[in-house]
């Protein structure tokens, strides 16, 4: 799972809790298309979203009812690397 994975999982997060209902597939890459515009590191071909995406279905991070939301093994990754960046920060 890499930064962009991250990413895919806090856009999930952040929508549930701003508009309190899971994500349809369209917002979702038209929110992580606007958050990686301006990182010239990644290219569409490297994007990969719906590559991405399905993974993190199969791996158990997202589950799709009516729309996207985190799995509690997706909560529990996003908290640990919110954590890991907030003590990367720190130090």
């Amino acid at each position: 799972m890499d930064k962009h994975d991250f990413m895919i999982l806090d856009i999930v997060h952040q929508h549930k809790k701003e508009q309190q209902e899971h994500i349809r597939l369209a917002v979702l890459e038209r929110n992580f298309w606007k958050r990686i515009e301006g990182d010239v590191t990644l290219s569409v071909g490297q994007a990969r979203i719906g590559e991405r995406i399905t993974r993190l279905y199969l791996d158990g991070f997202i589950q799709n009812k009516n729309g996207y939301m985190l799995t509690k093994k997706g909560r529990e990754q996003l908290n640990k690397m919110a954590a890991e960046v907030n003590t990367a920060v720190a130090s």
